[in-house]
């Protein structure tokens, strides 16, 4: 075989890589993008249920610091963790922490509640630039993903409440 045919023929097989990379390349790189954006989304979800449940946490101690629990040190701890996770500022501060009773004990601070009392922390990244700053790629326009909610259930964990006569029996 002579050297111009080999020529030729290498010549030709230049040009069916250069297509064949044409039309896989872009498949291939909206594949791993999505990927990514699937990756960063469980990432943002399992920070996000570590962050409720260290505000369950706190809120079944009762105290904290040796000081009595209220919802806004709940909050407050839910938004530091969520901080120190590497969160940015605007999902930090468009996050939304909410302490529910679900028990059928009457109370509206942790430390008020009785030993097992049931209750529920919630954190929710809502739309808007919150939620964007968590993303990189519009995927919610494809799934409709306006915000992230995530819950985590507790007991309290509160000491029994009793009451001692100062009175010695004679």
């Amino acid at each position: 075989m002579s050297s111009r045919v080999v020529a030729r023929r290498s010549c030709y097989r230049l040009g069916a890589a250069a297509v064949e990379a044409a039309i896989i390349l872009p498949l291939l790189l909206t594949f791993l993008v999505g990927l990514w954006e699937v990756g960063r989304m469980v990432w943002v979800s399992t920070i996000l249920t570590n962050a409720a449940r260290e505000g369950g946490r706190v809120a079944a101690g009762g105290t904290f610091a040796g000081n009595p629990v209220t919802v806004a040190m709940v909050q407050q701890q839910v938004k530091d963790y969520l901080s120190n996770a590497g969160f940015p500022s605007a999902a930090v501060t468009g996050a939304t922490v909410t302490l529910t009773n679900l028990s059928s004990n009457a109370w509206t601070d942790p430390s008020d509640s009785w030993p097992l009392d049931h209750f529920r922390v919630t954190v929710t990244i809502p739309s808007g630039n919150a939620y964007s700053s968590l993303q990189f790629s519009p995927l919610s326009s494809i799934t409709g993903a306006t915000s992230l909610t995530v819950s985590s259930d507790w007991l309290s964990a509160n000491d029994s409440r009793v009451t001692v006569d100062g009175q010695l029996p004679y």
